[in-house]
């Protein structure tokens, strides 16, 4: 291994260049097969990384609409130079032993060191929803903030603090990361997450995040369990409900909150206040300056 060396060919695959080795497809091939070449050919040291990482554990924290055959595989080592995110140029991280798995042919970093990676490197809407995903799976925060003490970088990490302080493992879809995220940062008290509500035959149902007191909730409605007539249908009837029988006002909340967060926002707002919150003067001052920011705010296409 000592001399290879790598070029992109002309369609594309990133080509080892040394005796013996061969190409290693990047257009069409899946992601965990790409990691598991690269795991074979690259030394020990490399290890799959990141989004990656998670996607061979089982979540998907890649961005929204990108397809995982075109994302590039991640790695990290202790041992070689950083020179940015490539397919095949790993970045210089502390990395301890047991921070690594063995998957079937993928040498990657652990579920907790994964976790801790996205949290600390992914854009910060991006890295709340990740860990919730891995708090969902099991992970532990306090485990998290352990090992953040342990890697340089990590300790002290404001960035990294604040992501673990709105995790939150209720949330059962990154959309309602999203939303959680969003509606805390702009100065609101924090929500609480699947808040059981009594059902029609005496069965709880779950309103995605909100607050009881106020009986005021949010639901993020995402294309895969909403949409279709019958799904449209069964929500309305649902939230009727809880409007008439359980006086809750449900705020719904669709894929466009997070280019245009105001008008949700300010439905919030106003629900809260109409039904006796009452913050102190610099939260609604807070609140008052984020949504001038928001609203003046064109989102980018």
């Amino acid at each position: 291994m000592g001399n290879l060396t790598w070029k992109r060919s002309a369609d594309g695959s990133i080509v080892p260049v040394a005796p013996g080795t061969y190409f290693v497809p990047v257009k069409g091939a899946s992601l965990a097969s790409r990691a598991a070449l690269l795991s074979r050919l690259l030394p020990a040291e490399a290890v799959v990384a990141r989004s990656t990482a998670a996607w061979i554990w089982g979540l998907d924290v890649l961005p929204p609409g990108v397809d995982q055959a075109d994302w590039d595989v991640e790695l990290i080592t202790p041992a070689a130079p950083a020179h940015g995110p490539a397919p095949i140029t790993p970045e210089t991280v502390r990395l301890p032993a047991g921070h690594v798995r063995q998957e079937g042919d993928i040498r990657l970093t652990s579920l907790p060191r994964t976790a801790l990676d996205c949290a600390r490197w992914l854009p910060r809407i991006a890295a709340v929803a990740a860990t919730d995903q891995f708090l969902r799976r099991g992970v532990l925060p306090d485990e998290l903030t352990a090992m953040a003490r342990e890697i340089p970088g990590y300790r002290g990490n404001r960035k990294l603090r604040e992501t673990l302080r709105l995790a939150d493992r209720g949330a059962a879809s990154p959309g309602e990361s999203w939303t959680r995220t969003t509606i805390v940062t702009a100065g609101f008290p924090r929500p609480c997450t699947q808040i059981a509500v009594m059902g029609p035959r005496g069965q709880p149902l779950y309103v995605d995040l909100g607050y009881p007191e106020y009986r005021v909730g949010l639901e993020y409605d995402g294309e895969r369990h909403h949409t279709g007539a019958r799904n449209r249908a069964h929500d309305e009837r649902r939230r009727r409900w809880l409007a008439r029988e359980m006086d809750w006002e449900i705020i719904p909340v669709t894929k466009d909150f997070l280019p245009r967060p105001a008008p949700y926002l300010e439905a919030l707002l106003t629900a809260l206040l109409q039904r006796g919150w009452c913050p102190d003067d610099a939260t609604m001052d807070r609140i008052a300056t984020r949504l001038r920011t928001l609203s003046h705010h064109r989102p980018h296409h």
